[in-house]
């Protein structure tokens, strides 16, 4: 069985009482840049000041995950350009433009 990871984004909120996890998806172990970026990372900053928090961890086998997808595009580009803020994110994509 191919080796699958999970990455999970829990948003900083602002205030501790709003901190959750918006983010889950499941990929394959293939996508090793993907993974190294992760950890590599640890969090998404944003203008605000608020974070988004990456963990990432090997799936168990046969293991079900529930994926929340609502923050794959802003994960894969940061990984993409390899910067770990979304304002380094925009100035990046600028210059490619």
């Amino acid at each position: 069985m191919a080796v699958r990871f999970i990455i999970e984004g829990e948003w900083s909120g602002y205030t501790s009482g709003q901190q959750r996890i918006v983010h889950r998806s499941v990929h394959a172990g293939s996508y090793k840049k993907l993974r190294a970026w992760a950890e590599k990372a640890f969090a998404i900053s944003y203008t605000d000041g608020t974070c988004l928090y990456i963990k990432v961890r090997d799936c168990k086998p046969r293991e079900r995950v529930q994926q929340i997808l609502g923050y794959k595009s802003l994960i894969a580009d940061c990984a993409y350009y390899d910067v770990n803020s979304v304002f380094a994110l925009q100035q990046r994509q600028r210059k490619t433009a």
